[in-house]
């Protein structure tokens, strides 16, 4: 019998004796479930029926509480144990995808540590069956070839050698194969998972995380951590494995609730929902910036959404080119100036104190008012400043109040027509409150003020506006953008480029709402976020440590002022921020990765995977009516190579539109629009700018001409499309061909013309 066959069996027989442990558990805890399903409703149903009814006393009510508060423990236990069930179902599955084998110095015998996605414990004898691939131990497995390895765990670092890794394709339970593996980037489960068709959602990477990739997963040495990578280089999976990270090492402290993520789109929540739960964990809060913030300003306001900033101009019109210096200014640092300069005037300027004077007796002069302002609350937002003033003001007079009390009921003692004692004193608090109704509004006048009325007042006062802007470059169409910013604002209507800017102003008045049960934060699509955004941020989630991810190559958007890394880390210098670089793209073929990385003219730092596929495909059709046929056809051969993930990606959303009527009568196809929040199979057509993030089996440019894409700022955005193909990249187009394709070295691709 050879070592490679007495490996097999070995391997073999573990997988039963592991598949049997978990079975045995499966069964246990099903049983376990069944008896608390039943335990719970008859709490439910006992409480529903007879609880409000038997209360009669404090004690009653206390006990109903403590009954309360039992079922809710009980309800939290049946939850935990539908995640285990779940967890254990998929272990039966596949329990495990790694091994080494590692000898600790100091030890004369190694440890097998198998690595799954969840821990196992052989209930009978207490061995880890398998080991969780986020324990400190499991971290080699993704660091280290063969040879000298350590890990780092709270006992310090545990140095040794590996001498064994072996990695293993486990499906229903049994083993496909198994084989010895090295740390190269070529190894043969990464290149199988790299080669498959795409589904519906997004997929774990757990068992084919890299190097690079774990060391960002793993990071605890900063609080806010900047994560570049290029298009592929797997960064939003890296976020959704940190988070399941912090679940793991923090468990007990933050729950998946502690947890959330800005993403670039509403559909993206639905293409990330399996990675979390095939982890085991629940998934995490996801929403756009947008969104959350919205909820801050008042309901009357109406708050574009960023997409639809996008589609705006990408479909501008001439008229409305105002309206694009306004973006490109409200998204600079000078901008960011002027309100600062603003926040500084007001905040300096005050209130125009008077005295404040009850019946001739100085409660609070003007300069006592003014001191408490600017020293004894300076750290607080003007509004929280005058607040406290308010408390301090109330404080002082409630002494004389009491006084003048005193005096109406020893005055109105002697009045007859007072009937009783209970009509003598409503009479005493009457006198008493109608001499304090002028001081009071004295004091109620300090915090008389609206934060938006006062952002309008930047904006409506033309001196006012060229005092703050001191110093800094103004575009030369400034009054026309202030006069459309006033205009917008009257109608209660707000920008996209004047959220951020508004919601900091606001905050820094009135001071902002903290969210201190959020722990950690994850950014992803950082290159489309401004400095303000940042700033805001940074204020909401004082508590928060971040996980920020993005691709400068990627930011799609034409005219906003872009910001680099080092410049957002400036906001967050206080945490000491980190920066990692990914430096290896993993998603499509060497074909298509040679043809996108031409685009960007000068990137000479990632690295590509060499996996072999096929050149990008050129078609150019006769006449623009043709391209619905030509792109039909495409589709339908796709599909016959067994092609489940297909994209048509048109520049703008009125694009989509307009195909999509063509195109739904010619093949099955759902069009994707910025409402959407269902993310789905098969093959769809989306706008360029919903795309980012997602990727597919095939890729399908819509009219890739010269009149569609032609501008230098709108080459990210193509560049961004053209990134989202795994296997397969076609351009479409009629007249003349895109200068971003023309550009390039004809050897990259193919070119074809269509005969109808």
């Amino acid at each position: 019998m050879t070592k490679n066959t007495f490996d097999r069996q070995y391997e073999e027989d573990r997988l039963k004796q592991v598949l049997f442990e978990i079975q045995q558990q499966l069964e246990i805890e099903k049983q376990f479930l069944n008896r608390q399903k039943s335990t719970v409703m008859t709490e439910r149903k006992m409480l529903w029926d007879d609880g409000p009814r038997n209360v009669y006393s404090f004690d009653d009510a206390l006990k109903l509480s403590q009954q309360v508060n039992e079922l809710q423990n009980l309800e939290v236990a049946l939850e935990n144990s539908h995640r285990l069930i779940a967890k254990l179902e998929k272990m039966l599955l596949s329990p495990y995808f790694g091994r080494i084998d590692f000898l600790e110095n100091g030890t004369n015998k190694p440890e097998e540590i198998y690595i799954g996605i969840s821990s196992l414990i052989d209930k009978e004898k207490g061995n880890l069956l398998v080991y969780d691939w986020r324990a400190p131990i499991c971290s080699m497995f993704y660091d280290f070839p063969l040879g000298s390895a350590h890990y780092q765990c709270q006992a310090g670092v545990i140095s040794g050698k590996i001498l064994l890794k072996r990695q293993y394709k486990i499906e229903n339970g049994q083993l496909i194969y198994m084989f010895e593996s090295s740390i190269k980037i070529d190894d043969q489960i990464l290149q199988e998972i790299l080669s498959k068709h795409s589904n519906e959602k997004m997929k774990t990477i757990v068992s084919s995380i890299q190097s690079e990739q774990n060391r960002v997963i793993r990071d605890d040495h900063h609080q806010v951590l900047f994560v570049q990578g290029a298009a592929g280089s797997g960064k939003t999976s890296i976020a959704l494995h940190r988070a399941a990270y912090y679940l793991y090492k923090d468990h007990g402290k933050i729950t998946s609730k502690n947890i959330l993520i800005f993403s670039p789109n509403r559909i993206f929540k639905d293409y990330i929902s399996n990675v979390l739960p095939e982890l085991g964990e629940e998934n995490i809060l996801c929403t756009t910036f947008q969104d959350f913030t919205r909820k801050l300003l008042p309901n009357q306001l109406k708050i574009e959404d960023f997409n639809d900033q996008l589609e705006f101009i990408l479909t501008i019109k001439k008229e409305d080119q105002y309206r694009i210096d306004n973006i490109h200014y409200k998204t600079t640092p000078d901008f960011y100036q002027v309100i600062k300069n603003y926040i500084q005037y007001l905040t300096q300027q005050g209130k125009p104190f008077s005295d404040l004077l009850f019946l001739e007796k100085n409660i609070l002069s003007k300069e006592q008012l003014q001191e408490l302002y600017e020293e004894s609350f300076s750290y607080l937002p003007k509004k929280k400043r005058l607040l406290q003033i308010q408390r301090r003001a109330y404080f002082l007079l409630r002494p004389h109040a009491k006084q003048r009390l005193q005096y109406y009921l020893k005055l109105f003692a002697g009045d007859r027509s007072i009937v009783n004692e209970k009509e003598l004193k409503a009479r005493s608090r009457l006198a008493v409150k109608e001499e304090l109704e002028p001081v009071k509004d004295q004091i109620k006048s300090w915090t008389r003020f609206d934060s938006l009325e006062l952002y309008k007042d930047l904006f409506s006062d033309q001196d006012l506006f060229y005092k703050m802007a001191e110093g800094t470059l103004l575009p030369s169409n400034i009054d026309k953008i202030r006069s459309e910013t006033i205009k917008n604002l009257n109608r209660g209507w707000v920008g996209c480029e004047d959220l951020a800017p508004l919601l900091f102003f606001w905050g820094k008045i009135e001071g902002f709402p903290k969210f201190p049960d959020l722990k950690h934060l994850i950014i992803d699509e950082a290159q489309d976020y401004t400095f303000l955004q940042y700033e805001v941020i940074k204020e909401l989630f004082p508590a928060a440590s971040f996980t920020i991810l993005g691709d400068l190559n990627q930011a799609i958007h034409p005219v906003q002022y872009q910001n680099t890394f080092e410049n957002i880390k400036e906001v967050f210098a206080q945490k000491k921020p980190g920066l990692f670089r990914l430096s290896k793209s993993y998603r499509s073929t060497k074909e298509i990765a040679d043809f996108t990385k031409a685009l960007l003219e000068n990137d000479e730092t990632t690295e590509y995977i060499n996996r072999p596929g096929i050149k990008p495909l050129i078609t150019k059709v006769k006449e623009e009516s043709l391209l619905p046929k030509a792109i039909t056809n495409q589709i339908q051969e796709l599909k016959k190579e067994g092609m489940t993930s297909i994209a048509v990606i048109a520049k703008t959303s009125r694009q989509c539109r307009k195909l999509y009527q063509q195109l739904k009568y010619l093949t099955k196809i759902r069009l994707i629009t910025n409402d959407d929040e269902l993310f789905s199979t098969g093959v769809i057509i989306i706008p360029s700018y919903l795309a980012k993030g997602l990727e597919f089996d095939a890729v399908l440019i819509y009219n890739a001409n010269r009149e569609n894409y032609y501008l230098k700022n709108e080459k990210k955005l193509f560049y961004t499309a053209c990134t989202r193909a795994l296997h397969r990249l076609y351009l479409y187009y009629s007249e003349q061909l895109s200068p971003f394709v023309t550009s390039l070295d004809p050897e990259l691709y193919n070119h074809q013309f269509y005969l109808e």
